[in-house]
């Protein structure tokens, strides 16, 4: 008997979630034009693909980490996963998505990258593992 399940994020008991990186250049940049409009989500999209980071690792960074940094400078962080020390690196793509997000933020709010303080603050990469799961793109 199948029970219905209304988490999506959360599966069954005794079934796995597989996760597979996002390979297609045509997914990622439907990916880049649907996050456009919100500076913060596409900064943490373009960090991410550039740099091979998990999710949880970006949401540390503070604004500050950030905010001076010229393409090709670099800052070290430490995977909260692995514990391992990782390289982020500032190209041209992270460098315009970082000035657009500053531009677009007030300065004394912009103290993080994160908004887990605030109410459903990592909701929005949660809610993303089915569509991605599935094999949806945005229509473009």
């Amino acid at each position: 008997m199948r029970t219905y399940n209304p988490n999506q994020n959360h599966p069954q008991k005794g079934r796995r979630i597989t996760v597979a990186p996002i390979r297609r250049l045509k997914d990622i940049q439907a990916i880049k034009k649907m996050l456009e409009s919100t500076p913060r989500d596409y900064l943490l999209f373009v960090l991410g693909i550039n740099n091979g980071l998990r999710v949880g690792d970006l949401l540390t960074l503070t604004v500050g980490d950030l905010r001076h940094l010229k393409p090709g400078e670099e800052i070290a962080i430490i995977e909260g996963k692995t514990g391992k020390r990782n390289i982020l690196m500032v190209n041209k793509a992270t460098h315009k998505a970082l000035r657009a997000y500053l531009a677009a933020t007030d300065p004394d709010d912009a103290t993080r990258c994160s908004r887990a303080a605030r109410p459903g603050g990592r909701s929005r990469s949660r809610r993303s593992t089915p569509w991605l799961r599935n094999g949806h793109t945005p229509s473009t």
